[in-house]
């Protein structure tokens, strides 16, 4: 557009290349042409959102009473659904070049919420009810460790009662990261993607400099000006313990930043960890991020004026790439399954990070990098597996009910297709640590669900690892005691040969509750679906009959009667079952008085 100044950067365009969101829009080589259309999702952040710019059309909607228009809302808003209508000149080598859609978002046709982050957690909590929302994008964290003032004066956040050179925050489960897993936790179909943070070694290299930090004058905690301290910069050796409190919940989806990949991905080493990302692990030794997206020089919407423009750096872009293009996927879920529930938070989650691209130097999840680089294609195409080849072969939901177990069969691929198992789930909030608390490594798992996959010859396969004490190590296999989310994977899996996966729970779950458990799987061939008959039928006391019929796990089921053959209609008897095993039984009420009953077992969404 003409008036548009020159910028060097890598566009909004190139972030969906970096993921291969594009590749899931319209012109993309899977054709699903998605958009974002109607999928109506969320965004707090500091300040409010120009919705006047010209790349959002209207969209992007004011949701509170915040009035003080902000760049950095107006950024992240742009790499979440901004339209692409401009045309930026841009420079590639000594080459000048003009690119269309260069600053279009995610899911750029999407309509968009904005709130601005001061009362979130109570914001977050109504729009549930209010406005039906399942899924929004956190750029912002608790100020922690270092942060730049002016070019001159810096303000460090840590408390100099506790340790002078480290911010207790950094990584920590306090009541902030216990909030944004009990919202969650209570709303279980409600997804929040925060950013990691950009703490890696931040701080002035060379010191002592003037810095702003806490003191006490008069008996008083006030903010003092201290001129000849040395203090470490933010994280521990090598850069990790930098998370932040937010972004260290359980529940949420944490995402760090990596330089942008200008074509699709095809090796582990085109993936480089933006300098800045923060990595864990959290100070109880769980993986976070979860994964990785473009977070390097951004071209984005910028506040100033209608048409304004800007370049932005940092994971608060890395997130919206990452939350914008799990919109997409919603779409398409809605296109595939258009009368059925909303998945469940885990699931996205799960479904992200099991399809997500190798990084890091070793395979498995690691505390740069966590779980890998998005994949957006990937979980559409894994999507779109589920709902046409596979009866709920790909993608399971799970009730594991108290002193029971999860367990199917699958048959492996075999060949170049590594079997491949993820589950996650949300976990009950933990016990938070105060403020002052540094790097407790006290367990904030409630629910320890333990995943494992029994080879044809009897071998238990165990998930990935990290160890927190030395965290450059790869991951290994072992009992993982730590995360809510596991996975295994199996590179040279037996051709055709059949796995048994096995989900168990220690201990009792939270208030003996049954607790819901999202399964993804790869690298199996689906198996034909089980005529859905009654297998077994036998009264088994004076009031009660049992009741079996081969089932899909994940599948939830419902039992019916009517008194006549002829009708009217049938009556639902006992709940929805959801099945955890291939074989399900049920106790029901029976009237020996009645002088017949007839019986019949449907599958609901």
């Amino acid at each position: 557009m003409d008036g548009l100044p020159v910028y060097k950067g890598t566009f909004n365009l190139n972030a969906a290349r970096t993921i291969s969101t594009d590749r899931v829009r319209p012109g993309g080589d899977t054709g699903l042409n998605l958009t974002g259309t109607n999928t109506f999702f969320g965004l707090w952040d500091e300040g409010a959102v120009r919705t006047t710019h010209l790349e959002f059309g209207g969209r992007v909607v004011r949701m509170d009473a915040e009035t003080n228009i902000h760049f950095h809302a107006t950024g992240v808003a742009g790499t979440l659904a901004a339209s692409g209508l401009f045309t930026v000149q841009g420079q590639q080598g000594t080459n000048i070049l003009f690119i269309t859609n260069a600053m279009r978002g995610m899911a750029y046709q999407a309509p968009v919420g904005s709130w601005g982050f001061n009362n979130d957690a109570a914001e977050m909590r109504g729009a549930v009810v209010t406005n039906a929302i399942e899924l929004s994008n956190h750029s912002y964290g608790l100020s922690s460790g270092w942060q730049p003032l002016t070019t001159n004066l810096w303000r460090w956040w840590g408390s100099p009662f506790i340790n002078p050179n480290q911010d207790p925050k950094f990584g920590q489960y306090n009541s902030v990261t216990r909030e944004f897993d009990s919202i969650t936790y209570d709303n279980p179909f409600y997804l929040t993607v925060w950013a990691a943070g950009n703490d890696q070694y931040e701080g002035p290299t060379n010191q002592p400099v003037p810095h702003i930090t806490w003191g006490i004058v008069s008996n008083q905690l006030v903010e003092v000006l201290v001129t000849n301290v040395v203090r470490a910069l933010d994280g521990d050796a090598g850069g990790f313990d930098t998370m932040s409190p937010q972004a260290s919940a359980k529940n949420v989806l944490t995402v760090g930043a990596v330089f942008p990949i200008s074509s699709a991905y095809t090796n582990v080493s085109q993936v480089v960890l933006a300098p800045f990302s923060s990595c864990g692990p959290t100070d109880d030794g769980r993986i976070k991020p979860d994964v990785v997206a473009d977070g390097v020089q951004l071209i984005t919407t910028d506040s100033d004026a209608d048409n304004d423009v800007n370049i932005r750096s940092g994971t608060s872009f890395a997130a919206p790439s990452v939350t914008g293009s799990l919109n997409l996927l919603r779409q398409r879920f809605e296109q595939l399954h258009p009368e059925a529930p909303p998945l469940r938070a885990s699931t996205w989650k799960a479904l992200v990070i099991h399809t997500s691209d190798e990084a890091g130097p070793h395979p498995g999840p690691d505390y740069r990098f966590g779980w890998g680089l998005m994949n957006t294609r990937g979980a559409a195409l894994l999507l779109g597996h589920n709902a046409t080849n596979g009866w709920k072969a790909f993608i399971k939901e799970v009730r594991l009910d108290p002193a029971a177990v999860i367990e199917f069969p699958v048959v492996a691929a075999g060949g170049t297709n590594e079997l491949r198992i993820t589950h996650a789930w949300t976990d009950a909030p933990g016990v938070a640590e105060s403020l002052g608390t540094l790097d407790s490594p006290a367990l904030k798992l409630v629910n320890d669900l333990d995943l494992r996959v029994i080879a044809p010859s009897g071998a238990t396969n165990f998930p990935w690892v990290l160890d927190p004490v030395t965290r450059t190590n790869a991951a290994t296999r072992a009992d993982n005691t730590r995360n809510n989310v596991e996975q295994v994977v199996i590179t040279n899996a037996v051709a055709n040969g059949v796995y048994i996966i096995r989900i168990t729970h220690k201990g009792s779950p939270t208030n003996n509750l049954p607790q819901w458990d999202s399964i993804i799987l790869s690298g199996i061939i689906p198996q034909p679906k089980p005529t859905l008959r009654i297998t077994d039928f036998a009264v088994t006391g004076t009031n009660t009959l049992m009741m079996s019929w081969d089932a899909v796990v994940g599948q939830n089921y419902q039992v019916q009667y009517r008194d006549n053959v002829e009708g009217p209609g049938w009556t639902d008897i006992g709940g929805v079952v959801n099945a955890a095993r291939t074989n399900v039984s049920v106790t029901l009420p029976y009237d020996a008085q009645q002088p017949h009953r007839f019986f019949q077992v449907i599958e609901v969404p």
